[in-house]
């Protein structure tokens, strides 16, 4: 673990003269206890004779203390005797033996120690350490001399875990000097597991420098309640929805006991949607209904108790899903709180790619009607030529009728006639808008209507300025102004071309493995079942004409219901949300998409959709309630912010929460960020078989 180091107490004391017996009596506890301890106390000696040996310690320090308070002459030595405290003094050395039993249990706890460097942020390296130790932060020599602050979001003792609570982190000065910063440290004694953030500053840098620390669960199963290491878990999944009724569970299950596993992965057991992905749940607060059998109806207090059984009597945990990103179409709370996906009100910027969707919709309509048979685009797409043939319809028919760049246009005569009004009114620009800039600036429409883009007036009083105030000079400069909106429209419309080149590519991508690729499906024909491609959206409402779609999107009540499904986009940015404005993924065709799942918004915080942060609230915290652990499911393309949110609600119920994670970043570094921020103790990986 890059940047820390263990530190422990030197293995034994320096000799007190005058007091040999003593010496030698204490010398030889000590050693016992050294000879036993490597690392981890625990995992050397058993508790019972950790136990004997203390209490031996502690024998012998009663008779010493006994010894001393005798009145005695010892050339050398001198004793003396305090309420508090014992001491024997020597030529050479003062031993408080009061403090021999703190000196020795110190020395069992592992210290680890992260050296603080000016201006370096570690928020992307992965410090992992264990309830029980100790974490020291000390100065490296580039803060030394500064008024270093270290604060940390570690709840104090006795205080709830708040992520945005942070606390200073008081020093301590092993050598009394408080102008000493070589050996000054501050500590965290880590007893609570999960993830925490740290940071540094001086004077007025508030923060030079931080990062994070994991710390781990201890799991624990058993009777007898004993741990079970995390490097030594075994875990077999199991599909729920194939395990049938709550009753036949324990008898299925009892082959991953027989064969050595020691934890069970069930998917999903909530109610699925209507396509029965084990990842598409249609409510995530209910049990799934088919497991209870005729008459009787099961409860998560019954899988509750299955848990229990397993974790006691078989030594097994169990951990399930949490699947965050998405929620089934077919939903009825989606429905009712349509707010909680990305539809056309609260994502106007996604009203192009829904056009486009629609028009590639109408398009699997025409093919399956054979419509497009003569131009070589028959229904069942078998040959390379059809491909060919996908294309040009694309390029001949689609993407001419959508015309989608009148979306990021503007309408250059209307934005003339304006500035035409201004200069002939004798409007100067406002300078403390522009700052004296000439630049030309174009507000894009936030509604995002054909032609709905605006001229920044101020912009182009700035850049446009006639030579006088006659017709003729006003008219002249109204010109060039056309021009250069004309160009910025073209422009507009070369950038909506490299889109639609990416579009037609990703289409036929997807055409190539569903119903040519040897290892694909091979869908057959083209139908409304099996689209020529996976719709983006949903569209609640019966069949109509292209231009009758059109038409709604300026009927809110409508736009709020056609919502962006998820998916899984090849290379992106796992730290970005593709559905977000500034995205193009939907517009360029590029989403792996599930049209099972609608992909959830959930903004910035409670505040911006509360009802769905609530409701994955009460869903996490009864997974956290029956279960010892959970996977994130799709952990890459869940907002980093919301996962946080909801496993320290997680944690909040069960404090050592296993959690793994299915996470496909291609980067180490960005592994960490999500490892730290989450408090992940193990990844899923994927493999190609």
């Amino acid at each position: 673990m890059f940047g820390l180091r263990s530190s422990c107490l030197e293995r034994s004391s320096p000799p007190v003269r005058g007091a040999r017996p003593l010496h030698v009596t204490l010398s030889n506890v000590f050693l016992q206890l050294f000879a036993k301890v490597d690392g981890r106390v625990e995992d050397v000696v058993g508790q019972e004779t950790l136990t004997e040996d203390i209490l031996h310690l502690e024998d012998t320090l009663k008779e010493a203390r006994e010894a001393v308070t005798r009145p005695r002459r010892n050339q050398g030595s001198a004793c003396s005797l305090r309420e508090d405290q014992t001491h024997l003094t020597g030529g050479q050395g003062l031993f408080n033996l009061g403090g021999l039993l703190k000196m020795l249990l110190q020395h069992l706890k592992q210290i680890r120690v992260l050296m603080l460097n000016e201006k370096e942020n570690l928020e992307r390296t992965l410090f992992r350490l264990e309830q029980g130790f100790e974490l020291q932060f000390r100065l490296a020599p580039s803060l030394q001399g500064k008024r270093v602050m270290v604060h940390t979001n570690y709840p104090l003792e006795g205080k709830q875990f708040k992520r945005n609570l942070f606390h200073v982190l008081a020093w301590s000065y092993p050598t009394g000097r408080e102008d000493d910063d070589s050996d000054k440290f501050c500590s965290l004694d880590l007893e609570i597991a999960g993830s925490y953030q740290y940071y540094f500053g001086y004077g007025a840098t508030e923060r030079s420098g931080g990062g994070y620390i994991v710390v781990d669960p201890v799991l624990r199963v058993g009777a007898d309640d004993h741990v079970l290491p995390l490097d030594c878990i075994t875990i077999q999944t199991y599909l729920s929805k194939c395990l049938g009724h709550l009753d036949d569970w324990a008898d299925r299950l009892r082959v991953a006991k027989e064969s050595g596993y020691n934890m069970i992965h069930f998917t999903p057991l909530q109610t699925l949607g209507e396509s029965r992905s084990c990842y598409s749940l249609a409510d995530q607060l209910s049990l799934n209904p088919e497991f209870s059998p005729a008459g009787k109806r099961y409860s998560w207090e019954d899988v509750g108790a299955l848990v229990e059984k397993l974790k006691n009597e078989w030594s097994m945990l169990c951990i399930t899903d949490v699947v965050y990103n998405h929620t089934a179409s077919n939903s009825v709370w989606i429905k009712e709180h349509p707010e909680c996906g990305y539809n056309l009100v609260n994502s106007p910027h996604l009203r192009p790619a829904w056009v486009l969707d629609r028009a590639i919709w109408h398009l699997t309509t025409r093919i399956a009607e054979g419509r497009y048979a003569a131009k070589g685009l028959p229904a069942d797409i078998t040959e390379e030529s059809h491909l060919t043939a996908i294309r040009s319809v694309l390029w001949e028919d689609v993407f001419p009728e959508i015309k989608l760049w009148e979306f990021f246009q503007i309408k250059a005569d209307l934005a003339v006639e304006r500035f035409r009004t201004l200069l002939l009114n004798g409007t100067e620009p406002g300078q403390g808008k522009t700052g004296g800039k000439k630049s030309l600036k174009i507000i894009q429409d936030l509604s995002y209507r054909r032609y709905g883009n605006t001229l920044d007036m101020d912009s182009a009083l700035e850049t446009f300025v006639p030579h006088s105030s006659t017709p003729q000079h006003i008219e002249e400069c109204c010109g060039w102004l056309k021009q250069k909106l004309d160009a910025l429209n073209e422009e507009q419309h070369q950038i909506m071309h490299q889109h639609h080149e990416q579009a037609a590519n990703c289409i036929v991508g997807n055409v190539v493995y569903e119903h040519l690729a040897d290892h694909g499906p091979k869908l057959g024909p083209v139908n409304k079942k099996n689209p020529l491609v996976t719709r983006y959206f949903t569209f609640p409402y019966e069949d109509m004409t292209l231009e009758q779609e059109l038409q709604l999107l300026d009927q809110p009540d409508k736009t709020c219901h056609f919502l962006a499904h998820n998916g899984w986009v090849m290379g992106d940015d796992p730290l970005r949300n593709f559905a977000e404005p500034g995205s193009n993924v939907y517009l360029r065709r590029e989403l792996v998409c599930w049209g099972d799942s609608v992909k959830l918004r959930y903004g910035n915080g409670p505040e911006d959709c509360p009802y769905l942060w609530a409701h994955m609230k009460k869903y996490t915290e009864i997974t956290a309630k029956y279960f010892n652990g959970v996977r994130l499911d799709n952990c890459h393309s869940t907002p980093l912010h919301v996962a946080e949110a909801m496993l320290d609600a997680a944690r909040a119920v069960r404090p050592d929460l296993y959690v793994i994670a299915e996470l496909f970043t291609g980067s180490e570094l960005i592994d960490n960020v999500f490892v730290n921020r989450l408090g992940i103790s193990s990844l899923v990986r994927g493999t190609n078989t």
